[in-house]
């Protein structure tokens, strides 16, 4: 076969070949002309960015004079106050000049897992700026970058030696063993502090921390400037809408309602409260049995205590056996007072039966608000 005969059957199409090629070409034609006559039937539509450029330069701006004059401006008209980033409230970061969008930013930020250690951490936050950060500076209550942690000996009552501790910034609600090791404390005081915060215990603010007892003044006082306890609204919500659990008019099962330490302790707590007639203070719950003290200052804010409910025994009427049954009266007191008041007539006042039967002050005063004479 000739070459021309090999390009003449390369090039050759069959019927139907051909028909769909000629369909091809026209919508190819038809194609062109819509392209090409569009923009005389579609108008372009037009966006308007100038909003956005306007947010964009208010935002991103930090140099320009107007925007300097305006904080200068706004900060000399504001009251400012120490603040922590950390612990900052809404209603705080407005009068201290943060916009919403700001205060946002700083509560994302905080979120993430973050936290402000340093005044210069405050100038992270994008939205904040440098002007605004220089105004604000000296209100950061955060230590300046490149701080050096205080170290001291500290000596505890419950340690071995001398300790050397290193403070920092923490919250007490998070932080683990080694932590608190750090700060000084032995393994037997980690022990009480855990057992507190496993039992449901929780610190809302600095004060909080001395509800513990291994933690006195000194110690307090020395940890209080790295106590780093985040607070928003929703901690000072739950610290105020606590439950009050009136113990003087409450049954036990009306107790138990209340929670786990009320469905343990109840029953020994109405038990004792039916032997002294009634409690006068919250303190007096540390006298029944089995009364840790670390678990009564978790619920001690929790009491109240209805002072009209102390049954009050007439000693001018009353028994050696009725008052000798007070746990606050002993059977030797309850005789003398007995004995005194048969011999010389009825008594015309408590003091006087202080005073005739030489009971000491400190007794005196737990028996008072459970004795009348009338």
């Amino acid at each position: 076969m000739s070459f021309k005969e090999q390009l003449k059957e390369y090039f050759s199409f069959t019927k139907g070949e051909s028909q769909g090629i000629i369909v091809l070409l026209i919508l190819l034609i038809i194609a062109v002309l819509v392209n090409l006559s569009s923009e005389y039937f579609v108008s372009e539509k037009k966006y308007n960015f100038s909003k956005y450029e306007k947010l964009f330069t208010e935002l991103h701006s930090d140099s320009s004079n107007s925007d300097i004059i305006s904080i200068s401006e706004k900060y000399d008209t504001l009251k400012l106050f120490k603040f922590n980033p950390n612990k900052l409230l809404s209603g705080e970061a407005k009068q201290l000049g943060f916009s919403e969008y700001q205060f946002k930013m700083i509560q994302k930020y905080l979120k993430t897992g973050a936290s402000f250690k340093y005044k210069s951490d405050l100038a992270k936050i994008y939205s904040i700026k440098n002007k605004q950060f220089t105004y604000l500076k000296p209100f950061v209550d955060l230590p300046e970058k490149g701080y050096k942690k205080i170290s001291d000996n500290y000596v505890s009552g419950n340690s071995k030696g001398n300790k050397k501790n290193t403070y920092f910034l923490f919250d007490p609600n998070t932080l683990n063993d080694s932590g608190w090791s750090e700060l000084g404390f032995s393994e037997k005081q980690i022990l009480s502090i855990r057992k507190y915060i496993n039992a449901g215990g929780k610190f809302f603010q600095n004060e909080d921390l001395k509800k513990l007892y291994v933690i006195n003044d000194k110690k307090f006082a020395d940890l209080e400037p790295y106590i780093n306890i985040p607070r928003n609204e929703e901690s000072s919500i739950l610290k105020n809408n606590h439950k009050k659990v009136d113990v003087n008019n409450l049954s036990t099962e009306e107790m138990k309602q209340y929670g786990k330490f009320w469905q343990y302790n109840a029953t020994r707590i109405v038990k004792y409260r039916n032997l002294l007639g009634g409690f006068y203070s919250k303190e007096q719950l540390l006298e029944v049995y089995g009364m840790k003290r670390e678990y009564y200052l978790k619920i001690a804010d929790d009491i109240i205590i209805d002072k009209s409910k102390p049954e009050k025994i007439n000693v001018n009427f009353a028994e050696v056996s009725e008052l000798g049954r007070h746990p606050y009266i002993s059977w030797q007191n309850a005789e003398k007072i007995i004995e005194f008041r048969n011999k010389n007539g009825a008594y015309r006042s408590i003091e006087e039966i202080k005073i005739k039967n030489s009971i000491p002050d400190e007794v005196f005063k737990k028996i008072a608000p459970y004795i009348k004479v009338k």
